[in-house]
């Protein structure tokens, strides 16, 4: 008959000094995975730590004196251990041995026993069984309730409980430290055996549903080092008694509070979640940026900053945020999502004449400049408060836009750029300025903003003698390096501009030639460049048509006029002048200059077979072997109705297709039209 040993060893990983702090969890190099996150929860709950080379060593094993430790501390009872000091229990534990208070507790409260000559073994290794056996006694099984069988009933109860998951099943496999803390983690998610959970031996309360947002926040009143979290009540701030670490964030759970309301851990439960990078959002849900598409129903609530709404009211306010968070609830369904930072705008300086304050200038809630009104954050009232409406000013901007500060134009000066169009100009960092408009700046043209009064703005073109190249490898104008937020626009000769991503340049360098502008921040790095002709993005698409007109009331003063237009998913273009040979009836792409005049063409190398199986979804095409990326405007035709479509219309349609791409195969190639065979 196998011997009945009840004793204690588990439960992964702490370092013996018992005064140690625990190690973040963080700094352990050698974790990963559900591991690595057993070790996060325990080690902030103050359970086990890790070595001081940085290290948990996972597979390292446990004595069954180590697991005595962990046994006490995660049923919250290592306040207790004083008590159980300097006393002889077993006859190879000295009241001065350093676990004897831990493992006299462990035995008085029935969660160890010792071998049947009066010993305890407290340096043995702890195997499987003698643990999961703990962990039982401390989820409050009884041998009445496990059965007589050691440990044969121990670990088929264990198992069914799945105390057993990611470890051993070999009852007398020796624990290692990575082990012990899986068992010791899936324990703490469990119901005792009286169906309470048993996280609450850990905690005075607790608050459940909750998604733990930021460990080191600060809060409304400018207190630092504050836990911010996400109920459906709102966001709350708490002191920590327990440093929790940074992994955490994000996840949702249950958040511990001891007696003094400060927060004494986290567990994380078993829900989903998942972070997009977003491109588009509606009122039916969001899409990231491979193309995927999300539903979020009306009611599931959206954390804006620390502003909590339902989807249906507030959706589209989620326009502009770098990243989401979907949060499934145990039905699959999402019920909350969460948006970073705005930071469109954070350190923009804008530079004008003080146009309008509202309630007063004193003490100001909204601003007029440049036409903008903007909201003043509570930062930024002080600074405002030394200026008069009409005082020339330059303000600095938060990542939601709200002015933070404003000193006097003459001590800081911002070099405003955008595009004009309709009017007013939309500048660089996303803004729109308006007001009377002076200068020679046309429509489409990049220009230099100025505020020359109250309600007035020069717009000129933006226009410099470039000598550098740029290289893209080494991310450099010249020896200039560029912005991490380098905006970049390009034309055609002098047709209206277009924004661009640095990564739709697909050369790796542009002629000095190619670049018409750039401007510097005030760190001495490129953040605009204007580019003439490079990436080809900056025609329109589609299919051209060309004809020619006699212009002239009689023979003698008439003569011909080249005229073309171009027919695409926004109609047929108006019609164009033109000088330079362009053939009608083929798909292409033109430029034309704010006068109406063609500036320059496209043409378009066509590739015919392309089957649905050479797409990668809408992102890229395979053409004679070459991965082609597809362009975010592509164009498509379906030939058999005669009708504009989209990528996806026309896949469901048919399988097969003509591609038509710019530039040159294997160098910087892009699909701009596609049409259905």
């Amino acid at each position: 008959m196998k011997r009945k040993v009840l004793s204690l060893l588990t439960a992964g990983g702490l370092c013996l000094t018992l005064a140690a702090l625990p190690a973040p969890a963080e700094a352990f190099t050698d974790v990963s995975g559900d591991t690595a996150l057993a070790v996060e929860v325990l080690t902030s709950l103050g359970i086990v730590s890790g070595y001081a080379d940085g290290a948990y060593h996972p597979e390292d094993g446990l004595t069954r004196a180590q697991f005595c430790k962990l046994a006490v501390l995660a049923e919250g009872h290592g306040d207790q251990v004083s008590g159980s000091a300097y006393r002889t229990l077993f006859s190879d534990v000295a009241g001065s041995h350093w676990a004897a208070p831990y493992i006299n507790l462990a035995y008085e409260e029935g969660l160890v026993s010792g071998y049947g000559d009066g010993s305890f073994g407290p340096d043995d290794p702890v195997t499987v069984g003698q643990a999961v056996t703990v962990a039982l006694h401390l989820l409050g099984y009884t041998t009445e309730d496990v059965g007589p069988f050691w440990p044969e009933d121990y670990m088929s109860l264990g198992e069914k409980l799945g105390l057993l998951d990611g470890i051993s099943t070999d009852a007398s496999h020796a624990l290692t430290r990575g082990e012990a803390a899986l068992l010791l983690y899936s324990m703490l998610s469990m119901h005792d055996r009286d169906g309470g959970d048993y996280i609450d031996k850990l905690c005075a309360s607790k608050i459940t549903d909750a998604v733990l947002l930021d460990v080191d926040a600060e809060g409304e009143d400018g207190t630092a080092g504050l836990v911010r979290v996400c109920t459906a009540q709102g966001v709350s701030y708490y002191q920590p008694a327990q440093d929790l670490p940074e992994t955490l964030e994000g996840s949702r759970g249950t958040l511990l509070l001891d007696q003094a309301g400060e927060t004494a851990g986290f567990l994380p439960d078993s829900t989903v979640s998942r972070t997009l990078t977003l491109a588009e959002v509606d009122a039916n849900g969001v899409t990231d940026t491979s193309g995927g598409f999300y539903s979020v129903s009306n009611s599931a609530n959206v954390l804006l900053d620390d502003t909590l709404a339902t989807y249906s009211t507030c959706w589209y306010d989620l326009d502009g945020r770098d990243t989401v968070t979907l949060y499934y609830n145990e039905k699959g369904v999402v019920d909350l999502v969460t948006a970073s930072q705005a930071t469109a705008y954070e350190g923009v300086l804008l530079s004008g004449y003080y146009e309008d304050a509202s309630p007063n200038a004193k003490s100001s809630d909204t601003i007029t400049l440049l036409g903008l009104q903007l909201t003043v954050a509570d930062s930024g009232r002080s600074s405002l408060s030394q200026f008069e409406v009409g005082d020339r000013i330059t303000v600095t901007l938060n990542g939601e836009g709200e002015v933070v500060s404003a000193v006097s134009y003459s001590e800081r000066q911002a070099d405003l750029y955008g595009m004009l169009q309709n009017g007013q100009v939309t500048l660089t960092c996303g803004l729109t300025v308006k007001g009377t408009i002076t200068g020679s700046g046309e429509e489409g043209d990049l220009v230099k903003v100025v505020s020359t009064g109250k309600g007035t703005i020069s717009a000129s073109p933006a226009e410099k003698t470039v000598s550098l190249s740029l290289d893209l490898t080494r991310g450099t104008l010249g020896s200039i390096p560029l912005a991490e937020d380098v905006s970049v626009y390009e034309r055609v000769k002098d047709s209206p501009a277009v924004e661009l991503d640095l990564e739709d340049i697909l050369v790796s360098t542009v002629s000095a030639s190619q670049i018409d502008f750039y401007a510097t921040n005030d760190q001495g790095e490129v953040n605009l460049l204007l580019l003439n002709d490079v990436t080809d993005s900056a025609y329109t698409y589609g299919k051209i048509y060309s004809w020619s007109e006699t212009v002239g009331q009689t023979e003698e003063d008439s003569y011909t006029v080249r005229k073309v237009s171009l027919a695409n998913s926004s109609g047929t273009s108006q019609e164009y002048t033109t000088m330079l040979s362009v053939k009608g009836g083929t798909m292409g792409g033109i430029a034309a200059n704010a006068e109406g005049t063609v500036v320059g063409t496209a043409e378009l190398t066509e590739v015919q077979q392309v089957s649905r199986s050479d797409f990668d979804g809408q992102e890229t095409v395979v053409a004679d072997g070459i991965q082609i990326p597809v362009s975010d405007q592509v164009e498509v035709y379906n030939s058999d109705t005669g009708n504009w479509t989209t990528l996806a219309q026309a896949k469901a349609y048919t399988d097969t297709f003509t591609i038509y791409y710019s530039g040159t195969l294997g160098v910087d190639a892009v699909v701009r039209v596609i049409v259905t065979q």
